[in-house]
């Protein structure tokens, strides 16, 4: 049996740092992990044995050649991916590791352009890893503005949606907010979309308020949408977000 954690969230929002505190507290005696990264753009990072995209296509080449932005890079990129799937069996082919962290990318276009990420997600769960969990990585800073606490909500919630996968979502660095009190952080682990959208109004251009109120009503109507509070240097918090993803595999 083999698993794997699918690790999205928008850019920022701490998932290379996730993978690599994760793969320190995975039980060794039971699984053998491995670093997947499908992140082109991904700078100043190398993950220690990993399969990396990065050793198949070069985002920096790809813009200087075909004259594209950041964005347009990347969505060229996992296009080549798909398209040499061949190199990606290859790779899990000579792989004799049980458990894989997936680190994606942040960009929101490559969850709704083409089902690409679908697509690829698709061809490893049933060729290589049985059992999947999605998380989606959050910033903790997002709860400063909560119009941007809203969007981010949202996109959980699409990509939960998009990847049909038991999913999670995580609001990480929460050292980083030490500061406010356990009460106002409580509404933000359970987001309540009548609370939200009362707090929306007082910031928010008439023209948008009939859009926003239909927008929470779709958070409200699936009432699926919680956190799971994340300090990076817990790590009683990160055993029990491991339990928590393990559970979903179905493991004691």
């Amino acid at each position: 049996m083999k698993y794997g954690q699918i690790v999205t969230g928008p850019a920022g929002s701490g998932k290379s740092t996730y993978c690599l505190e994760i793969y320190k507290y995975i039980p060794k005696d039971i699984f053998y992990p491995k670093f997947v990264n499908f992140d082109p753009s991904l700078d100043n990072m190398e993950y220690p044995d990993s399969i990396d995209i990065r050793k198949l296509v070069n985002l920096t080449e790809i813009m200087e050649e075909f004259n594209l932005g950041p964005n347009g890079a990347l969505i060229f990129c996992i296009e080549y991916l798909i398209d040499n799937l061949k190199w990606l069996d290859k790779q899990f082919k000579l792989c004799t590791e049980n458990y894989f962290i997936f680190d994606l990318p942040g960009q929101i276009e490559l969850y709704f352009h083409e089902n690409l990420v679908k697509e690829m997600i698709y061809f490893l769960n049933n060729n290589y890893i049985s059992k999947m969990t999605g998380l989606f990585i959050l910033d903790c800073q997002f709860i400063t503005d909560i119009g941007k606490f809203f969007s981010g909500t949202i996109l959980a919630l699409a990509c939960m949606l998009f990847l049909d996968l038991p999913h999670y979502n995580v609001l990480n660095k929460l050292d980083l907010i030490k500061s406010v009190p356990k009460k106002i952080l409580q509404k933000f682990f359970y987001p309540n979309s009548r609370i939200l959208l009362k707090e929306l109004k007082a910031i928010l251009n008439n023209k948008y308020k009939n859009l926003t109120i239909k927008i929470s009503k779709i958070l409200e109507d699936f009432s699926m949408i919680h956190y799971i509070p994340l300090d990076i240097s817990c790590p009683d918090r990160i055993n029990w977000l491991l339990n928590v993803i393990h559970q979903s595999f179905q493991i004691e």
